[in-house]
């Protein structure tokens, strides 16, 4: 049987741009492929996870950008990376994550470095977890460095790019009707003072278009923003909509992708 999940985040005040808004929405890049007791690897051998390629357009017909997830085991703990490329006023603008973070029930947040251009301005950020409590995080915005930020971090807190990790490791609560919780910081907010976020999930019945595409079906609010897309059974979402701007993204090959905004 398929499901429908449902997810809201109990605060929104998040950074308005692409890679934000993605932070939390692809929540099932990972799945049967990290969770498979038939793919498990002895303990600190490295191994690739998943290597998933998506476009993005606007209105359905405006190419607006791709990006590739890619997720790896390296010495007993889990690399998260992503890359994306975003076509704004005529530049080809890109931002780039890796985060690291424990291989454990907690998927407890270790250290993220967040690179991005924008024309010719370049922002840096580099966040550490010291003990899974205390969050430091620098900042440098072109030649300019910010003010060191500091702040605690309570338990249940995830790096937001792991939340699709979370979420298929939660899978089995959901389908017997709870509604975990969690924390997610959010990597390249400093607007927020990188303060975690709230949210919650909740599994439904699924619709018309998850049972003629043999996926399920997910809703969710992010910074007052919903969206839908549809994951397959291995756990792969394969596409995402966001309401209101339009925003689509497709699963699609690396060869069709490199060549989307050419």
């Amino acid at each position: 049987m398929k499901y429908r999940i449902t997810l809201s985040l109990q605060r929104s005040p998040l950074s308005t741009n692409l890679y934000t808004m993605k932070s939390l929405i692809f929540l099932a890049l990972f799945g049967a492929a990290y969770l498979s007791p038939s793919l498990a690897s002895p303990p600190n051998k490295d191994r690739l996870i998943r290597d998933t390629w998506y476009t993005m357009t606007l209105n359905n017909k405006i190419r607006f950008g791709y990006y590739n997830e890619r997720v790896e085991l390296k010495q007993g703990r889990l690399f998260f990376q992503s890359h994306v490329w975003k076509k704004e006023e005529d530049f080809i603008n890109e931002e780039q994550l890796g985060a690291f973070s424990e291989d454990n029930s907690q998927l407890t947040p270790l250290f993220f470095n967040f690179h991005s251009t924008y024309r010719t301005t370049e922002l840096n950020i580099d966040g550490t977890l010291q003990d899974g409590k205390m969050l430091q995080v620098k900042v440098r915005k072109g030649s300019q460095e910010l003010p060191v930020v500091r702040r605690s971090v309570g338990p249940n807190t995830i790096f937001a790019q792991f939340f699709p990790l979370w979420l298929a490791k939660k899978l089995p609560e959901l389908k017997n009707g709870k509604n975990p919780s969690f924390y997610a910081i959010i990597e390249d907010n400093p607007e927020l003072n990188f303060a975690p976020v709230s949210g919650r999930a909740r599994l439904e019945k699924p619709d018309k278009t998850a049972i003629e595409t043999k996926t399920q079906k997910l809703s969710v609010v992010f910074q007052d923003l919903p969206s839908t897309w549809w994951v397959d059974d291995t756990g792969v979402a394969v596409r995402i909509e966001m309401s209101g701007g339009g925003t689509v993204a497709e699963k699609s090959t690396k060869e069709k992708a490199l060549q989307f905004l050419k």
